[in-house]
């Protein structure tokens, strides 16, 4: 009976248990943990890649970065800076390639597009194939056609490294089949593709999700799949899919591991990813995380709405008397042309950063006097944004009177003005005129009259004191 009992009262009493945990509320995630509704919030803990960086492509200003700095073989995203320099070099891309037996016999295990001693390929349709297929083969042909040697070609890919910054990057091949010495490190990696998605066409071949290769004199057409289709393109099955991507190049080996080189760009702002030693997806899980912080960090607005923060004020000379703002002139602004990109990329969060941005691009000129009469809508001047990405056009703005300032009907030149046309006027000396001989007499006058005035002072005869004499008045008394 009691041993019944105290089962009775264990069965209520974990019921009571498994109720309570029903009704708790869910424990928060554990520290660490990566939550996808806070992509701000991300650590290095919640990447996958041994080395990873995020940065922000008109400024190159670093985001986010693990291990950057560690050097690893880059594998087949050295194809971003043998492409680049490919398009940079060639001076036409009609130019045929003709195969050697050395591009045509690259190792089994290593990716090619299929190439025979022999054949013959436009060069541009090499570049692309060889970035979509991401062949080796590819890779040495160009380089042998541009320079003579992949060992030269090589040896302008480190210069290049050099130039553009980076300084743990060391190539021995222009396709980054393993080579023990083939190095680079994330941070050179996205300073490489930074350089690369500043230049037009090479932007267009990194978007490519496929490529046919035309036939040539011993191959028929041959159509490839970009190997980060999973990141670019959209599809039912595809969890992987990045709806802001817009490249860049993937690489793998078993000692590189998973390695992608990605970009994005939303709402103006253009993000630059390179992810080392990943795995096979999570490097695109691991890309995606990069770039949502990313794009937490910064704000896009433009540079008309920053200009309306602090509009322009001017102080227009020979204003009418009655003016209430005593000449004072506001400008508005006008985009010269209307569909000009005048977007600006500036910290989230930081009004002084945006203007100080600003301030630093922007340029005005005035296109006439600033002196009445001044008429409402007239273009004082043009005000020129110059963007930071080296590949974007000028933007130009006029400015524009905000209201009609009309002049004096008579007024003397002041002294600020008659320096001011003295300085402009080609003649060594100063034109007669009858405003300035009175201006320039008046000093000369007035010491005249005040010298006189003392000599008349000084020289004039003492008068006389004369002596009062005192009156008495009698007084009578009564």
């Amino acid at each position: 009976m009691g041993k019944r009992l105290r089962q009775a009262h264990l069965s209520r009493l974990l019921s009571a248990l498994l109720a309570l945990l029903l009704l708790w509320p869910p424990l928060p995630a554990f520290a660490g943990e990566y939550d996808p509704a806070h992509p701000e919030n991300l650590e290095a803990r919640n990447l996958r890649a041994s080395s990873a960086i995020v940065i922000e492509q008109s400024s190159g200003r670093v985001l986010f970065e693990k291990n950057a700095d560690e050097m690893r073989p880059p594998a087949s995203t050295t194809k971003i800076l043998t492409a680049l320099l490919a398009l940079t070099l060639a001076e036409d891309q009609d130019e045929i390639v003709t195969v050697s037996a050395y591009a045509a016999s690259v190792p089994e295990d290593a990716s090619k597009i299929g190439l025979k001693e022999g054949e013959q390929v436009r060069l541009g349709d090499l570049i692309r194939a060889t970035m979509v297929q991401s062949g080796n083969d590819g890779a040495i042909a160009i380089a042998e056609h541009l320079m003579g040697s992949e060992q030269a070609f090589v040896a302008l890919m480190n210069e290049a490294a050099v130039r553009y910054g980076c300084t743990g990057t060391h190539f021995t091949n222009s396709h980054g089949y393993h080579e023990d010495y083939h190095l680079s490190t994330a941070r050179d990696l996205a300073i490489i593709a930074r350089e690369a998605m500043q230049n037009s066409e090479f932007r267009q071949i990194a978007l490519l999700t496929s490529f046919t290769l035309p036939p040539t004199n011993l191959s028929g057409a041959r159509r490839f799949k970009n190997r980060a289709i999973d990141f670019l393109q959209a599809g039912d099955d595809n969890k992987y899919y990045y709806q802001y991507a817009t490249g860049i190049k993937t690489g793998q080996h078993s000692q590189a591991g998973d390695c992608f080189v990605g970009s994005a760009t939303k709402q103006g702002i253009q993000l630059i990813s390179v992810v080392l030693n990943s795995g096979s997806t999570a490097k695109w899980r691991d890309t995606a995380r990069l770039l949502d912080y990313g794009f937490t960090q910064f704000v896009s607005t433009t540079v008309a709405a920053l200009y309306m923060q602090a509009p322009k004020v001017i102080n227009i000379s020979s204003f009418a008397l009655e003016d209430s703002d005593l000449g004072r002139l506001e400008l508005n602004l006008r985009k010269v042309d209307p569909l000009a990109n005048d977007a600006l990329i500036a910290p989230k969060g930081s009004a002084d950063d945006q203007m100080s941005i600003y301030n630093a691009r922007t340029q005005i000129e005035y296109t006439r006097t600033l002196e009445a009469p001044v008429q409402a809508g007239e273009v004082m001047g043009i005000m020129t944004y110059t963007p930071l990405n080296p590949g974007e056009e000028p933007v130009q703005y006029e400015l524009i009177a905000g209201r009609s300032i009309q002049r004096r009907a008579s007024i003397a030149p002041t002294v600020e003005e008659i320096k001011a046309y003295t300085d402009a006027d080609p003649n060594p000396f100063p034109r007669f005129s009858l405003e300035f001989v009175i201006i320039a007499l008046l000093p000369v006058v007035a010491l005249a009259v005040l010298l006189r005035l003392l000599f008349k002072l000084i020289t004039r005869k003492r008068k006389p004191k004369i002596k009062q004499k005192l009156e008495y008045k009698t007084r009578y008394y009564r």
